[in-house]
């Protein structure tokens, strides 16, 4: 459902806009930053930010967020992220309420911009998973492709290239691709994993994929720019007293020092010497033809080692994210009272969910 204000549609189909920045938490910011690597990949004219905390000031200049040229949009699925709600209402006192667009699946974000009349962009799964919508930020990084050719500010929805990339899936993931990931999840069990990729893939892939594995996996995971761990953290590998591993993406089109950096790296981790006992240093190859076939292949190769190896954990969950980051949305008991992930809403009361359907 779409409440975008008639004006604002015509300011972007008209190409007035020459940046776009993105606000989003977890889920939200990881969607923004595969459209910021998607866009630069495609060479699309158009300088995209994501920032990831209301403080603004460390990410984006403040005048560039209120010029006329710069389309504001803060993503953030559940509604009830308490970040993006004060990001907000300190863009709407910045921007003077225009050129500032919410994307919602409804929640508290979205009563708020049909109480102050702000843009508002409901977009919902028909089949949305509860607990986890992680597992849908492909669905949604299609959905705002799709939106964006629809306002005017790409020239295709890339439909053709996304289904060749679902044909390609297919056909990559046979037995033996589930067997390496399986094989990985083995070698990584146990461990403390850091996980490694040039500039390009620690924007669009390694965000989720830390989610996957410490969320799924229940395993800590952290995440690193290739380059710089190997002026910093790489020295605490020296000789580890616990099991800590290095997952490392490979792209096939890197440049020649960073091939040989991973190949020092790996020759160095892997090497049959006492220091290395605890060590574990993994390559994931995406030797694909585009960007968007490697974005899926090493989307759904990461999430498949982060199912084996949370098959191998035994770790009792608890409502740590709901509770730390403030969002009722995610707690058990939110979930138990509405489990439905399509309409939500903006009461979290039990009274709500009774005259909503919900048990």
């Amino acid at each position: 459902m779409s409440l975008l204000n008639e004006g604002l549609r015509e300011r972007i189909a008209s190409g007035r806009f020459n940046r776009i920045v993105f606000y989003g938490m977890g889920c939200s910011s990881v969607v923004s930053d595969i459209v910021k690597g998607f866009f630069l990949k495609e060479g699309i004219p158009i300088h995209v930010d994501v920032v990831n905390d209301y403080d603004f000031e460390w990410f984006v200049n403040p005048r560039n967020l209120a010029d006329e040229r710069t389309l504001t949009i803060i993503v953030c699925y559940s509604g009830w992220s308490v970040e993006p709600c004060l990001f907000y209402e300190k863009m709407r006192r910045l921007t003077g309420n225009k050129n500032l667009v919410v994307l919602s699946g409804g929640g508290k974000i979205a009563s708020l911009c049909q109480e102050q009349g702000t843009s508002l962009i409901l977009y919902k799964l028909r089949y949305a998973d509860r607990e986890y919508p992680l597992y849908h930020v492909q669905q949604f990084f299609a959905i705002f492709l799709d939106l964006f050719h629809v306002l005017g500010i790409t020239e295709s929805s890339y439909r053709d290239e996304l289904e060749e990339c679902v044909r390609h899936l297919k056909h990559t993931f046979d037995g033996a691709t589930l067997k390496r990931a399986e094989d990985i999840a083995e070698r990584l069990q146990g461990s403390r994993i850091a996980l490694l990729a040039t500039a390009d893939w620690y924007v669009a892939l390694l965000k989720q994929t830390t989610m996957f594995f410490n969320e799924i996996a229940m395993v800590p995971t952290h995440r690193n720019l290739l380059h710089e761990f190997s002026h910093t953290e790489v020295a605490a590998y020296s000789d580890p007293a616990q099991k800590q591993a290095i997952v490392t993406i490979r792209d096939s089109s890197c440049d020649e020092y960073t091939k040989s950096k991973i190949d020092i790296m790996e020759k160095l981790f892997t090497e049959q010497v006492p220091q290395n006992q605890n060590i574990e240093f993994v390559i994931v190859d995406l030797d694909q033809d585009t960007f968007l076939k490697k974005f899926f292949f090493g989307h759904f190769f990461t999430v498949y080692i982060a199912y084996y190896l949370g098959r191998l954990a035994d770790v009792t969950g608890r409502d740590l994210i709901s509770i730390a980051a403030q969002n009722p949305w995610w707690s058990q008991q939110s979930i138990e009272l509405f489990p439905s992930c399509v309409d939500i809403p903006s009461d979290l009361s039990p009274q709500d969910a009774v005259a909503t359907g919900s048990r």
